[in-house]
């Protein structure tokens, strides 16, 4: 296991960069120049595992179904007091149907506890601002409310198991698998509708790609795994095209908090990266579905809303970014090595690199924010980290990639969820550690681009281990 990665953490001349170094292996070449990418974000196997991150898909117990009302305390409009009794969380399950509303995997649930505010309980439509770390896990996005079996986002809330714990208001928390940096808007995820017609969106201009994807052979695939691979890169490529506008948001939160010019450039230049990769993947889906498929005008009504608040963009760029890119960049790169098309595994590559920079990215603007923020603001960060970080351990296997083949791009579950596990020890855990006890960097220094820019991949030897 010591072989799967090898961790280095070195310090960018504001804060912490991850590298992760190969082993041994071949470099795969993405294509004559750096435009060369395909599918942002994406967590190649379907990411975040489809679970979405519960911890159990078991069933658990039968006051759960997603923690129902059932188990009293659920359905409350009200804030009941912090004091009155209420019952136990019940376990978290997954609900409803394996595939819904443009992602992948269940609704599931995980339990997330706060302390009471101004000494009550808030009721489940409240809870949200107090949660930290909404949507659990980067890669997955809030369950819609409109699942089956009356799937709500937030259910509760219940009383802690542990009684001593001061964060005594627990609730059930629901997600769904999706790929890319999520564009959320008031916690529900945001993707423009797929257009099936001529669209710039399903065309590149990187010739070597274009011919790569024009000569791959795919007459040896049946009917059904054409439709669903084309099904699958497209669900991609929506979420990749997303990703563009999360990183403009981003861009305009960095200049709302007064953030540095260089960290502002670096989050333009990642939107840049996220519209190839949306074009690439769109590409790859319009192959294998025998027509352009691209997407449409993408809603942004209330996507603006609540910029200007250091805390928000940092913790949510510790789940977004720091868990969640520096996972897509590992994920995708051990992909790589099994996609057979060279069209897919150029695409997967260039992921891996994209991806790379922006972890680095979230991981010293995390680095800079809690200099800025002071202690009580680190404090939160190291919260968030622990949180995000137990969810990712405690994830089930789910069924990320299906019965889709390996070789176009989707890692098997179980493969997948080996790979994240191995990530948590060896990369994440430690660097967010080394991250929490860093000293604050100077004021002179900044962050450079060129001195800063450690790439993130994974190592070649985890496909042989």
């Amino acid at each position: 296991m010591r072989t799967f990665l090898r961790r280095i953490l070195v310090a960018s001349q504001w804060g912490a960069s991850l590298a992760l170094v190969s082993a041994c292996g071949p470099n795969v070449e993405s294509g004559g120049d750096s435009t060369t990418s395909g599918g942002a974000s994406s967590q190649s196997g379907g990411s975040s595992a489809s679970s979405g991150g519960a911890s159990s898909q078991s069933g658990g117990s039968s006051a759960s179904s997603g923690g129902a009302s059932s188990s009293g305390g659920g359905g409350e409009p009200g804030p009941p007091d912090a004091s009155a009794p209420l019952d136990p969380y019940p376990d978290p399950t997954c609900v409803g149907p394996f595939y819904d509303g443009g992602y992948h995997g269940q609704c599931c649930y995980e339990v997330h506890c706060i302390a009471p505010v101004d000494g009550a309980c808030p009721a489940a439509s409240a809870a949200a601002p107090h949660i930290d770390g909404l949507p659990p896990g980067s890669g997955t996005c809030m369950c819609d409310g409109n699942g089956a079996d009356g799937a709500e986002s937030i259910q509760g809330p219940y009383a802690n198991r542990t009684a001593s714990d001061p964060e005594s208001c627990c609730y059930l928390v629901g997600s769904i698998a999706c790929e890319g940096r999520p564009l959320l808007v008031r916690g529900e995820p945001r993707v423009a509708p797929l257009a099936r017609a001529p669209s710039a969106w399903s065309q590149t201009d990187v010739r070597r790609f274009d011919r790569a994807l024009a000569d791959a052979d795919l007459s040896e695939l049946a009917p059904a795994e054409r439709r669903e691979l084309a099904r699958r890169w497209a669900e991609r490529g929506q979420n990749e095209h997303a990703s563009v506008a999360s990183f403009g948001r981003f861009a305009l939160g960095l200049m709302a908090i007064g953030a540095p010019p260089q960290l502002i450039e670096a989050a333009h230049r990642a939107a840049v990266d996220e519209v190839r990769h949306a074009r690439l993947a769109l590409a790859i889906a319009s192959a294998y579905a025998g027509e352009p498929v691209g997407v449409g005008p993408l809603p942004l009504g209330g996507a603006l809303d609540d910029l200007g608040s250091l805390e928000a963009l940092t913790l949510a760029t510790v789940v977004e970014g720091c868990i969640g890119e520096t996972l897509s960049a590992i994920e995708a790169e051990v992909a790589a090595q099994a996609a057979q098309p060279p069209a897919v595994r150029m695409a997967l590559v260039s992921i891996a690199r994209d991806e790379a920079r922006h972890a680095e990215l979230a991981w010293a603007f995390v680095r800079w924010a809690v200099a800025a923020g002071g202690a009580g603001l680190r404090a939160r960060v190291a919260a968030a980290f622990a949180r995000a970080l137990d969810h990712v351990a405690s994830e089930a296997p789910g069924i990320a990639g299906g019965e889709l083949l390996p070789s176009h791009g989707f890692l098997p579950a179980d493969e997948l969820h080996r790979l994240r596990q191995q990530a948590l020890t060896d990369v994440l855990r430690p660097a967010a550690a080394a991250l929490a006890s860093a000293r604050p960097p100077s004021a002179d220094r900044e962050f450079s681009g060129a001195s800063g820019n450690v790439i993130l991949s994974a190592t070649t030897a985890y496909l042989s281990t």
